[in-house]
């Protein structure tokens, strides 16, 4: 009979911001957490937090109500785990001698890129997210889209083995906020084609935190694109730039193009996206620098909305590819789009449907992955 694991997942219940739309992590931290609890190998999961209140308890901005999720601090499980996951809490060195002193094993879940994160955060003078602490791990689990960067990287200074996981999502959030605006806004979410319309509603998502997700591709490829066919662009909302908008290198960037001038594209502030593509957007265009996968992608895909990318990860026919920084060919794919969306509609939206089921954590084929992990843990034992 095959052994049974007890598994922590750090979670930050206190963090300055708690909403499950802030950043990437802590949806998928859940979606880790529903994965094991899939998994024939787990005996429990439990997200484990601590701070200066020791809450357990999420705030409602976590959205995590009737998700048969649970929660303990540190001190109150650490001696009946096997296996301690880093997630949204840094783990201390003394978190995991507690863990290892009892021949439990302890994992760095690296969600983001954190070689590209730390050079900024050096080269910046930025507050460092995270800092190596001397925590020992014995193994460190990266996604697909971070490797590249990261192996070298974390495996070196961690002095600890890396292995690639699979990338999971779910539409857990997505339906929730779905169902909010229907029911107090009546805003339907998803595509709808509409081939009587003349001019479509551009919008971008990027962040503009670090380098590998921001908006200057996407500004440029709807530039060019209204400068081609200005008529086939009735609005372009850059989401997430209000906030650099005064910046005298972004100001005047595009201060200096025509669809600023015509008042067609507006910065904005950070909105939930399912929301902002219910109530404002036809076509999304994204651009992506060594982070191929994100959940945005995901949340886009789901609602049948073209998308405009740049991701390699993302299968061939998944949304609509552009070449790496080419935005000339960015705007022409989108002017195609504009175009001949509506009539490919249906086979769309089911190849992004096949994508996103292929994430899911009750596949199959992702438990297996990690289960295989969670077995490669003890293999020396």
């Amino acid at each position: 009979m095959a052994r049974k694991y007890k598994l922590g997942i750090t979670f930050n219940l206190e963090t300055d911001v708690a909403d499950i739309w802030s950043n990437g992590i802590h949806q998928n931290l859940v979606f880790l957490y529903q994965l094991f609890q899939h998994s024939s190998l787990v005996e429990d999961v439990t997200f484990v937090s601590w701070g200066p209140k020791n809450t357990t308890v999420p705030a409602a901005g976590f959205m995590l109500d009737g998700l048969d999720l649970k929660f303990a601090t540190f001190d109150e499980v650490a001696d009946e785990l096997d296996v301690l996951i880093e997630g949204g809490l840094l783990l201390t060195p003394d978190h995991a001698r507690r863990i290892h002193d009892k021949g439990g094993k302890v994992v760095s879940y690296k969600m983001g890129n954190d070689y590209i994160m730390d050079v900024e955060t050096t080269i910046f003078a930025r507050t460092p997210q995270r800092v190596l602490n001397g925590t020992v791990f014995d193994r460190i689990w990266t996604l697909p889209h971070h490797e590249n960067t990261n192996r070298s990287y974390l495996s070196i200074m961690n002095r600890c083995p890396l292995h690639v996981v699979p990338y999971i999502w779910a539409p857990t959030f997505c339906d929730m906020v779905i169902k909010n605006i229907k029911e107090k806004h009546n805003i339907d979410f998803g595509y709808k084609p509409n081939g009587e319309s003349v001019g479509k509603r551009i919008s971008s998502f990027e962040p503009n935190i670090f380098i590998f997700k921001n908006s200057f591709i996407p500004v440029l490829i709807c530039e060019q694109a209204y400068r081609t066919a200005p008529e086939k662009i009735k609005h372009a909302y850059m989401c997430n730039t209000y906030k650099i908008k005064d910046h005298k290198t972004f100001f005047n960037f595009i201060g200096r193009t025509n669809i600023v001038r015509d008042g067609i594209m507006t910065v904005e502030k950070r909105y939930q996206m399912p929301d902002f593509l219910g109530r404002y957007t036809d076509i999304v265009v994204a651009h992506q620098w060594e982070n191929g996968l994100n959940n945005a992608f995901n949340d886009i895909l789901y609602g049948g909305y073209p998308f405009i990318h740049n991701s390699t990860l993302l299968p061939k026919g998944v949304g609509y590819y552009y070449d790496q920084f080419d935005a000339f060919e960015g705007a022409k794919v989108l002017l195609d789009v504009i175009d001949n969306h509506d009539k490919n509609h249906h086979q769309y939206t089911k190849r992004a449907n096949e994508y996103l089921d292929s994430l899911h954590p009750t596949n199959p084929v992702n438990i297996y992955y990690y289960e295989k992990e969670l077995k490669r843990l003890f293999e020396d034992d």
